[in-house]
């Protein structure tokens, strides 16, 4: 671009060129060769010749703020072509071009023109033409505008963080600020299409709320219009991560030197390892490593994508926080305490002189000449002091940190520091060692309380351990030198000193059966504290009167015991002869006997059968009487037997085992019963299938005489004198039945009552089985009774002899 008379010239050059130049531009409509420089007079030509459409793209001019002035630009994109000749004209009032490739810059695949000059006011228009290599093919652009709407701002620099749901960002719009007054965030959930839109409320930050932390969005910034910025640029998609809500977890490991070969003694290992949940959402770790004390150092700050950190740290107390890191901020930090660690070494010794100054001093074996010292008290962060010297003592005044106060506890690190040059922490990782460590009071004063928990156990004839808990540091007030034991007995009191280092003791050589107090106190430098409460306790006794004790007691147990057994047994005899009476065992009754006789009868019957048929030739159907008596007898006076008569019994051989006894008798001789009486022997039919059958037979049939031998007679009865013959057609009255019933029961009660009865006690009666407890009793009516039932004077008693 030239000067206003260079333009005159120009535009008032030679008819003959210009005719020529116009000729050739005008009727060559599609040249084979672009020849010639393109000037404001042919540039119609060019704008109808140049029909390439690939060689510029995005052709546009604006106005720009530039150190608080305005400036002219136009840019393009070039084509594929990759043309090497651009030529720019601009029109406004005259028409003005530049040389080929004249004030042009390419930044990222845009050419830009600059240093065009434009007359507010006027309308302009820019003209672009652009020339391949081989000037076979050109490209035609043109622009128009009025200057006060090119006037363009934006987009501007932004930074942006998260937190809480909210998205924060920050801009910078350069030499643009001043006239821009507001700008707009456009932004959208990531992969979406619906855009939303938030106004900031200045031109130099806007909050976004309402977001999902766990979410990623894009966004696009630029300007609001105004008069002075006409044209807003719209900034470039930027994504932003989703928020970091989580903190990451930590843990550590500690290797001293004894555990690890390449560490010095008076440092450690600490190797911090973490995780974090979502990790795909992370960019990289922030630590962050400094000392309680709060001296900083050069770096001691750690960025690292891996999940771990090794660090090389003194015997100090530290602290380590971990950050997960992304372009959307920080997450919430994971913090760790790395707890000091006391190391003792000879030659270190720290005296407090007043309230704002104290002495160190050391071995002269240290070759460092830079160190620090810590110093703090329980519940206090400590504080700290780096110096330079090369003795082998320092003094520090006029500390305003901390005031020393008296009757408390002190606590001393010495560092050493490798750097000679400066004793300031370089780096936190790796530069200095823990020396010694040491205590110290300003004044010391004696404990205002015992020592807790006096415990007595283990107690013995002669002996009892006695254990208690310290006193705590700040009720000790100075360095615990011992306790004191007081043991009193019958008002002697005496006392044992004990090792601080020790919480238990045992008292030997006491009194067996003795009462004791135990007291204790803890002492320092400037005297004994004050004594727990007393504790009484009371040794065994001689081993002999204890076990006499013992025997004792478990001979009164026992005769408490037995006692209480006694007269238990006699109240539930007692309940139970009230609760449950006595019943009488119908097992044992007269009926249920007779049924057992019937039995006994059933199970003799073909061993007599045989016998009778064998001596007397009597068949089965037949009663065969042997011998039989007649007695009968009053049941007033009961009958006797003639003395010198043994009653007989003759049973089987297959019967020998029964409780029976067995004897035998001539036959000559009257057989009788055990009662005394005479006997009658009666032979039964043994091939009867009924017993009841057989009795009744027995009763309906008269008694006939023992010489009777005729088949047709059914029984033979035997009897005794004194007994009054049956009378004839008169059945007798028998209790037989498998059961005793109450009505059996009444029946024989009231045969009883219409005479004498007779007594059961009397020995002439029917003998009864050992262990029955009821005698066996049966009546048959005399003859004169023509029913046949017991009328209360006669009875007959029968005695059976079975052969």
């Amino acid at each position: 671009m030239g000067t206003r008379s260079e333009e005159a010239t120009m535009c008032k050059g030679s008819a003959a060129f210009y005719s020529t130049l116009g000729f050739v531009c005008l009727f060559s409509t599609i040249p084979k060769e672009v020849t010639g420089k393109c000037d404001c007079k042919n540039l119609g030509s060019f704008k109808k010749n140049c029909n390439n459409t690939e060689g510029i793209h995005d052709f546009t001019c604006f106005i720009r703020y530039i150190r608080s002035n305005r400036e002219y630009f136009c840019n393009w994109k070039p084509g594929r072509d990759h043309s090497t000749s651009y030529t720019l004209c601009t029109h406004q009032r005259n028409c003005k071009c530049n040389a080929e490739n004249q004030n042009l810059r390419i930044n990222n695949s845009t050419v830009t023109s600059v240093g065009i000059f434009v007359i507010n006011g006027y309308n302009m228009s820019a003209h672009v033409i652009a020339t391949s290599q081989d000037q076979k093919s050109c490209t035609h652009k043109e622009f128009s505008g009025t200057p006060s709407q090119m006037t363009r701002c934006g987009p501007p620099t932004a930074t942006f963080k998260r937190s809480s749901g909210q998205l924060f960002v920050d801009v910078h719009w350069g030499d643009e600020s001043s006239y821009i007054k507001q700008f707009s965030v456009k932004f959208r959930e990531f992969n979406t299409t619906w855009w939303n839109e938030q106004i900031s409320e200045n031109n130099r930050e806007c909050v976004v709320s309402n977001l999902t932390a766990s979410l990623s969005y894009e966004m696009q910034i630029r300007c609001i219009r105004t008069s002075e910025c006409s044209q807003c640029l719209l900034g470039e998609v930027i994504t932003v991560p989703q928020e970091l809500t989580d903190e990451p977890t930590i843990w550590h490991e500690i290797q001293d030197h004894q555990q690890c070969n390449f560490i010095s003694e008076g440092q450690r290992r600490v190797i911090v390892k973490w995780k974090y949940a979502n990790s795909d959402a992370v960019n990289d770790y922030n630590v962050t490593v400094w000392k309680l004390s709060g001296e900083r150092s050069n770096q001691d700050n750690y960025t690292t994508k891996n999940l771990s950190l090794t660090l090389v740290l003194s015997y100090s107390a530290y602290n380590i926080s971990v950050r997960a890191n992304n372009t959307a901020g920080l997450s919430p930090a994971a913090s760790i305490a790395i707890e000091h660690m006391d190391v003792w070494r000879e030659g270190f010794n720290v005296s407090i002189n007043s309230n704002s100054s104290f002495n160190l001093s050391w071995s002269s074996s240290i070759s460092s000449v830079c160190y620090s010292v810590e110093w703090w008290a329980k519940g206090q962060i400590p504080t700290y002091r780096s110096f330079y010297v090369k003795g082998t003592h320092r003094q520090i005044t006029k500390i305003s940190e901390s005031v020393f106060q008296p009757y408390i506890r002190y606590y001393f690190f010495l560092h050493t520091r490798p750097d000679t040059d400066t004793c300031n922490m370089k780096n936190v990782n790796n530069s200095e060692k823990t020396y010694s460590t040491a205590q110290a009071y300003l004044i010391e004063g004696s404990p205002i309380s015992p020592p807790g928990n006096v415990s007595i156990l283990n107690i013995t004839q002669h002996s009892s351990v006695i254990t208690w808990s310290p006193v705590s540091e700040k009720n000790l007030r100075g360095f615990l030198q011992g306790y004191i034991i007081f043991y009193t007995e019958n008002n002697t009191e005496t006392s044992i000193t004990v090792d601080p280092s020790l919480n238990s003791y045992e008292l030997l050589n006491l009194k067996s059966n003795s009462a004791y107090r135990i007291q204790l106190s803890a002492f320092t430098v400037a005297g004994e504290g004050e004594r727990s409460d007393p504790k009484p306790f009371v040794t065994h006794p001689p081993a002999s009167t204890a076990l006499n004790i013992i025997i004792a007691a478990v001979i009164v147990a026992i005769v408490v015991l037995l006692l209480a057994v006694h007269f238990s047994c006699r109240l539930l005899h007692r309940a139970k002869k009230l609760l449950w009476p006595s019943i009488p065992n119908p097992g044992n009754s007269n009926a249920v006997q007779k049924i057992d006789i019937g039995h006994e009868l059933d199970i003799l019957e073909p061993l007599n059968r045989q016998r009778l048929e064998e001596s007397e030739g009597c068949d089965s159907s037949t009663v065969c009487v042997i011998e039989s008596k007649k007695d009968v007898s009053s049941l007033s006076c009961p009958p006797t037997s003639p003395p010198g008569v043994k009653p007989t019994l003759i049973l089987s051989e297959d019967e020998a085992k029964t409780p029976i006894l067995e004897e035998t008798t001539t036959p000559d001789t009257p057989t009788l019963a055990p009662n005394k009486e005479s006997v009658s022997t009666v032979t039964f039919p043994m091939d009867l299938n009924e017993k009841d059958s057989t009795l009744r037979a027995f009763i309906d049939n008269d008694i006939i005489s023992p010489e009777s031998k005729d088949p047709g007679d059914t029984i033979s009865n035997i009897i005794g004198t004194n007994s009054a013959p049956a009378a004839s057609g008169k059945p007798a009255v028998v209790f037989m039945s498998d059961y005793t019933t109450m009505e059996l029961f009444q029946q024989v009660a009231m045969a009883g009552i219409k005479g004498p009865f007779a007594q059961t006690g009397s020995s002439g009666f029917v003998s009864g089985h050992p262990r029955q407890d009821y005698i066996r009793q049966s009546c048959f009516e005399g003859n004169s009774n023509p029913s046949g039932g017991c009328n209360g004077t006669d009875i007959l008693h029968t005695d059976i002899t079975v052969l």
